[in-house]
């Protein structure tokens, strides 16, 4: 039995190996129906805009139906980083994003989205290795940049509800 409860050295955990961190970040709302929200998510002119000031080289790959390959360069402080991730889009009811490269590669995000009348409310939940960073910080980070981007979006969103005709008439 001894035998069995020793590892050998090539089953021992490196030093350095990555840690394991999850996090989640309820209840964001946006004050529309859930079509709407998903129109604004998909909308070239207002979501895209939303973000420019920390993103660039923005490129879109289709994969399949469902899938798309994005690459883009986020900053970080004054210096740039690099960033692919594949985004599975299931409308009207999740996103999920596989970060493969950047800081977070190797973790998934995964942003439900529930009706609640009106209004709708998005549920983030982040899970993978905290490359370099502790559990801790791995979170710390993911909720400031989820945090960012809800900030970000919101003035658009509110444009594109006053402007764009179909969301008018679904807010109504």
């Amino acid at each position: 039995m001894k035998a069995l409860a020793k590892r050998s050295k090539k089953t021992q955990p490196k030093a350095g190996l990555l840690s394991v961190a999850y996090v989640e970040d309820r209840g964001a709302v946006y004050d529309a129906p859930l079509e709407v929200v998903w129109d604004f998510m998909d909308d070239d002119t207002f979501h895209s805009k939303a973000h420019t000031a920390d993103v660039r080289n923005f490129e879109e790959k289709s994969l399949s139906e469902v899938s798309t390959l994005l690459s883009y360069e986020k900053r970080k402080g004054n210096r740039w980083e690099k960033m692919v991730c594949r985004m599975t889009t299931i409308r009207p009811a999740v996103r999920i994003q596989e970060d493969l490269s950047g800081p977070y590669a190797g973790s998934t995000t995964v942003f439900l989205y529930t009706s609640h009348g009106g209004r709708t409310v998005i549920d983030v939940f982040g899970y993978g290795p905290a490359s370099g960073m502790t559990p801790a910080e791995f979170s710390e980070g993911r909720r400031k940049m989820w945090a960012k981007a809800y900030s970000e979006d919101l003035p658009y969103f509110r444009l594109f509800a006053d402007q764009h005709p179909s969301a008018r008439s679904r807010l109504k």
